[in-house]
């Protein structure tokens, strides 16, 4: 088994590798194509009241799709807690801060989907929102 020379990731099937080259030493986190997947990444974390986990999901979910087409987006999904199926935690990854500013510049002016006033009835407290910059 090879793993990764710079994160130590096992690389097992080909789609492990860099470029899907079983010669190459970075795996595809690690590899030339990983900055073409978004150097920032934006989370919120949001917790439902009782009973409106299905109605916050939807809108979770419909923001989702839209945000999916975006441009700058390259990859995003929403998940929701095992322990606790009132709290969600939504993922966006962008190609870099000024993609995602961009879009923030719209939804900021009502044309572009964003998490709206529409879910404040929803949400048991604030939710948690967070930036990181991809390093490695």
């Amino acid at each position: 088994m090879k793993t990764c020379s710079s994160c130590g990731m096992p690389m097992l099937a080909e789609e492990d590798f860099a470029g899907s080259d079983p010669d190459s030493d970075l795996c595809v986190h690690c590899g030339q194509d990983s900055a073409m997947r978004g150097r920032l990444v934006s989370f919120a974390i949001l917790e439902s009241k009782l009973g409106k986990a299905d109605e916050l999901f939807e809108i979770l979910r419909e923001n989702l799709r839209q945000t999916r087409a975006l441009e700058g987006v390259t990859d995003t999904f929403l998940a929701q807690s095992p322990e606790d199926p009132n709290r969600f935690f939504t993922y966006s990854r962008w190609r870099d801060r000024a993609a995602y500013d961009a879009v923030q510049a719209i939804a900021t002016a009502g044309e572009s989907p964003a998490l709206t006033e529409d879910i404040l009835p929803l949400l048991e407290g604030e939710p948690q929102f967070g930036f990181y910059n991809v390093m490695d």
